[in-house]
């Protein structure tokens, strides 16, 4: 009887700490892991970009090629920058109290 009046209050000791902590809801956590997966896909577009800006240094690359370099190097820019722009928008929403964070 008392081992299981000291296993009791050992669990209860052990959850104390969790009621403490300040929870985040569900959207909060939803959010915080799109913003983690935008910043993925701009490490993804920035090494594609490398790759690309590295080809295009070779001295025999053709002015076709060249020009398909860049616009490929284009587009991933704008990539980066629209991921760039949801990652900005989604921590606004943050700052202005929209959810705990």
């Amino acid at each position: 009887m008392e081992c299981a009046i000291k296993l009791q209050k050992l669990g209860l000791d052990l959850v104390e700490p969790l009621r403490l902590r300040r929870t985040m809801s569900e959207d909060a956590e939803a959010r915080r892991e799109l913003i983690c997966r935008l910043f993925y896909l701009i490490t993804i577009a920035a090494e594609d970009a490398a790759a690309g800006a590295v080809e295009g240094q070779s001295g025999r690359l053709s002015p076709d090629c060249a020009r398909a370099s860049a616009a490929s190097l284009r587009e991933l820019g704008m990539r980066v920058e629209i991921l760039a722009s949801a990652i900005t928008e989604l921590l606004e929403r943050i700052k202005e109290g929209d959810e705990t964070s």
